[in-house]
């Protein structure tokens, strides 16, 4: 079978609503980028290609369905049929890059940079190009399970028995990231996948950078990268060398969500003063995590991720503080 149409217990117009999107896309960000980000050129500008044309440009992949798409492109469910597995297909609009060149060569970089990657905590990448009809797709692993901002919109704040587990996943395969000299840069919720066997698949590496070229989250038109809430100081900052500690503070930023249900902003409590019974000892890691000063954070995600397991151990530490600045 090469390309179909979608059964109707599938089925999906060419234009699903929001809330069809977040029913029915299960692979955490990967095109949640494309839903939420007000498009570049109008929505009627582009239509995303049928199951049959994309399987014409991509004869190698049967096209099961469209998951969802928006003004800056689609994602599809596929099946690689020499290897016969189950994949994801993103795909962006060859005119896109005629009004936002940032965003194609951000696209590129998330294929690139996730690539290079090897960790079971990653989302891995199969494939990526460009079509004969100027196409840029990249073929990502399919990944049934929900993003832990799902589980937030659905939930709320999540029970520290949960979030600890996940939080170390999320560290370990930063830390792998990092190792090979590539950051995340967009570390939220919206960006982990949860598998239904509670194994984290940290999704989108579309910002990534080398470290060796790392400088600020700034384009070269002054144009800020990433998601604010969960930015470090020093990424708002033109010309600052960013490091792998920015993304230690997005993990401390959505480690604090994850417990309490809402976003550190201005002055804030620590945890515990929302979560009866937490330990204080989490107060402490996340109030270390979200330090401005960098060199007052983290060094590594794969120090917080010692922090944890010895919080979790019983292992004695300082207490944490009371009350938290966002900066």
């Amino acid at each position: 079978m090469t390309a179909r149409e979608p059964t109707d217990s599938t089925q999906h117009t060419s234009q699903p609503t929001s809330s069809d999107v977040e029913e029915t896309v299960r692979l955490s960000a990967l095109g949640r980028e494309f839903f939420a980000t007000t498009p570049a050129f109008p929505l009627d500008a582009w239509q995303p290609p049928s199951l049959v044309e994309l399987h014409a440009q991509l004869p190698q992949y049967d096209i099961i369905r469209l998951l969802g798409r928006g003004g800056m492109g689609a994602v599809y469910e596929g099946r690689q049929t020499a290897l016969e597995r189950q994949v994801a297909i993103k795909i962006l609009p060859p005119e896109l890059g005629e009004y936002d060149p940032q965003f194609v060569e951000r696209f590129k970089n998330e294929a690139r940079a996730m690539a290079r990657l090897s960790h079971p905590g990653i989302i891995t990448v199969h494939d990526f190009g460009e079509t004969s009809d100027g196409l840029l797709y990249i073929v990502m692993e399919f990944v049934e399970g929900a993003d832990i901002a799902q589980m937030i919109s659905k939930r709320g704040a999540l029970p520290v028995t949960e979030v600890v587990p996940l939080i170390l996943q999320v560290c370990e395969a930063l830390h792998d990231a990092h190792e090979r000299g590539i950051l995340h840069r967009d570390i939220k919720p919206s960006n982990i996948m949860v598998r239904t066997d509670g194994v984290v698949k940290v999704a989108d590496f579309g910002l990534a950078k080398v470290r060796q070229t790392e400088v600020s989250h700034f384009t070269a038109t002054g144009v800020r990268l990433g998601t604010p809430d969960f930015m470090a100081p020093e990424t708002r900052l033109p010309n600052v060398i960013v490091d792998r500690r920015a993304d230690v503070y997005a993990v401390g930023v959505m480690f604090y969500q994850m417990l309490t249900g809402i976003l550190p902003r201005g002055l804030f409590e620590m945890p515990s003063t929302y979560v009866p019974g937490l330990d204080p000892r989490y107060d402490t890691i996340i109030s270390r995590a979200l330090r401005a000063e960098p060199s007052q954070r983290y060094q590594t995600a794969a120090e917080m991720r010692q922090a944890l397991l010895s919080s979790e151990s019983g292992s004695a530490g300082e207490q944490g503080h009371g009350v938290g600045w966002f900066l």
